[in-house]
């Protein structure tokens, strides 16, 4: 994978993002290091920067689940990680956007529900938690699902960690309350 700074400087990555990058990053790995038992989730928490922003993503493990097994219902773990992370989001000035990833189908195998139904449902139940957790409203840019039409193993998209949802905090300017102007 290309360095931030190679992807910087392909104009990728916006240059001025990094401070607030590293600072938002930062603040989202405190949170989750004052949860005494985020030990037991480690593995499935994932934060990168992207073209799009900083990624936070809560990712199915072989053996530990976010979710349970076809719902939207997050696991009492996975919602104490979400409140947890909260506070942050609201004090960090980004519009925020929540995507819902699933694994393919195993072969020959017709899935309970829809993908494109709990992917959707997925991502949209994290931004009630977050919202439940005074996350404004106003902050979130867009709840979508992508099915398992982008895995991140793309060579195995079965595999439960391409099962996912990834709250993305956006590059893009912050999101003003409406009737106020920047």
């Amino acid at each position: 994978a290309p360095s931030d700074s190679r992807r910087r400087a392909e104009g990728q990555i916006p240059a001025s993002s990094d401070r607030a990058v590293a600072l938002a990053a930062t603040s989202l790995r405190q949170a989750l290091n004052d949860m005494p038992e985020i030990s037991q989730v480690s593995k499935n928490i994932m934060i990168e920067e992207t073209k799009e922003g900083l990624d936070l993503s809560l990712v199915d493990q072989d053996g530990r689940a976010m979710f349970a097994e076809n719902s939207f219902t997050p696991l009492a773990l996975t919602q104490r990680v979400l409140e947890q992370i909260a506070p942050t989001l609201r004090r960090l000035p980004n519009a925020i956007a929540i995507t819902g990833h699933t694994s393919a189908p195993q072969t020959g195998r017709t899935p309970a529900i829809s993908p494109w139904d709990l992917s959707v449902s997925r991502a949209g139940t994290v931004r009630d938690v977050l919202a439940g957790a005074g996350v404004p409203d106003s902050r979130f840019a867009s709840i979508s699902g992508k099915a398992h039409h982008d895995p991140l193993f793309p060579e195995n998209p079965s595999l439960a960690s391409n099962r996912r949802v990834t709250i993305t905090l956006l590059y893009s300017a912050p999101v003003m309350p409406p009737g106020q102007k920047p």
